[in-house]
């Protein structure tokens, strides 16, 4: 009987183990889960601030400005 009780325990023991590496497993991919969206973030937010400076750089102010620099250029 108590040989039958080690056993169970044992592999009780190994199950529970098991159980805790897949858990592990599963919070380590969470955590890069998360990094990477964190990384996906800073790289949209930086596409955005270029998409912006785009903007206002092709702005009609600003392409009226540069073309009566370019203008005043040559003329002189």
């Amino acid at each position: 009987m108590s040989r039958k009780l080690i056993v169970s325990i044992l592999i009780v023991s190994f199950a529970l183990l098991e159980l805790l590496a897949v858990r592990q497993e599963q919070l380590n991919t969470v955590h890069e889960m998360s990094r990477l969206h964190s990384a996906i973030n800073n790289g949209n937010e930086h596409i955005a601030s270029i998409s912006i400076e785009i903007e206002m750089a092709c702005s009609p102010s600003k392409l009226y400005e540069t073309i009566a620099v370019v203008e005043s250029g040559e003329e002189h």
